[in-house]
């Protein structure tokens, strides 16, 4: 019988699998395809690195910024430069497999095997992967936005509490800074992540109705400022982006399991940053599992972080709109500060 069963071997999981070997636990992890380039910016932000210090000492290749630009909808374009801290741009390969080590090297077990199902059996529950089955004692959900176990616990993510984004990896941003462009006609922004060998550029944007026309957006936008990049690949995702402050009504903790990290859908509902969240909550799971009592994870993150993301839910609607976007970027322009 597995203790502790952790579905997902991202930043959430794998984050989760370490803290709990630091109390003595040692969790399964269950992920087939992690490490990978997952599609994102790897933008590490300078209030992640504060609460995790061990973020300042990467011992992964990636770059580091102290500025960023901002274009506001009307195509300023504004210097943001960080008072405190620096920027981190890392390939998600190489930062979700230093996580996934760091809970090996600690203990957790790793087994790469699809997870296709789950049941309730009493006390415990069984986990169904492509190649067998699993008794679990205690169940963590960590396995992003189409969660196999969140669909088994509770209700899935609306599909009104999606966004969608696109992007490519490429090559030739090496040097250049970050930008974060805001959009002018759709609630999102094209970002530009500089990393040591292939970067990344993409588009999201908050509401998956409002995606058609955003590869050809970005085309141009990269046809206008970066003519001579090398594209190596594509991708499009889907990213929990909440909408609606009921969605966080619903529990995402139970007596024998846990939803943490995408699965959960905690992710900033402006900037769409996920890894603050994915480790917050996997630190938290990890004490309320380690203290027996996986219901307190409920007091935990709404302690933590929860106004944070009820805040931001009610602020990206007038962030988005252009006036107060180009108020927005006056008041970093002014303050000289990034609160991404």
């Amino acid at each position: 019988m597995i203790e502790v069963g952790i579905v997902g071997g991202g930043p959430a999981g794998a984050y989760c699998a370490y803290c709990l070997t630091k109390n003595g636990l040692y969790p399964v992890v269950f992920d087939h395809s992690h490490p990978r380039e997952k599609p994102c910016g790897g933008i590490i932000s300078p209030i992640t690195q504060k609460f995790f210090p061990f973020l300042k000492k990467l011992p992964i290749e990636h770059v580091r910024r102290k500025t960023a630009y901002f274009i506001s909808p009307l195509g300023r374009k504004i210097l943001i430069r960080i008072r405190n801290g620096e920027i981190a741009c890392v390939s998600r390969l190489k930062f979700d497999q230093f996580l996934l080590e760091l809970a090996i090297s600690g203990g957790a077990e790793m087994i790469r095997e699809k997870v296709v199902d789950l049941k309730k059996c009493g006390r415990f529950w069984k986990i169904k992967t492509t190649k067998g089955i699993y008794p679990v004692k205690k169940l963590v959900g960590a396995d992003g936005i189409s969660s196999v176990v969140r669909a088994k616990v509770t209700a899935p993510l609306k599909s009104t509490d999606r966004g969608f984004c696109y992007g490519y990896f490429v090559e030739g941003l090496e040097n250049e800074n970050i930008v974060i462009h805001f959009l002018p006609h759709r609630k999102g922004y094209i970002w530009v992540s500089p990393r040591i060998n292939v970067s990344s550029i993409g588009i999201g944007c908050a509401e998956i109705s409002y995606s058609k026309g955003i590869k050809r957006e970005l085309d141009a936008f990269i046809n206008r400022h970066y003519p001579n990049i090398r594209i190596k690949s594509k991708w499009a995702a889907l990213i929990p982006n909440i909408k609606n402050k009921k969605t966080f009504s619903t529990p995402i903790a139970g007596k024998t399991w846990v939803l943490i990290g995408d699965a959960a859908g905690h992710v900033n509902p402006i900037s769409g940053e996920g890894i603050l969240y994915a480790l917050l909550s996997g630190e938290l799971a990890a004490q309320a599992i380690s203290e027996n009592d996986l219901l307190m994870f409920e007091m935990l993150w709404r302690e933590a972080y929860g106004l944070n993301l009820q805040l931001c839910i009610g602020l990206r609607n007038l962030i988005y709109k252009r006036p107060i976007t180009e108020l927005f970027c006056d008041y970093l322009r002014i303050q000289s500060i990034i609160g991404f």
